[in-house]
């Protein structure tokens, strides 16, 4: 019985860190987004 704590607590980091990689991800995709139309926008004036 133990040694499920310890898969749970495993599991439970792995998906914390797995989320929190997504998000970041996430975030920096949406500022290269943002970079490509400022480079878009200054392209076409």
């Amino acid at each position: 019985m133990e040694n499920l704590n310890y898969l749970f607590a495993g599991y439970t980091i792995f998906w914390l860190l797995l989320s929190l990689y997504v998000f970041i991800i996430g975030r920096q995709q949406k500022s290269i987004e943002r970079e490509i139309e400022v480079l878009r926008q200054e392209i076409n004036q």
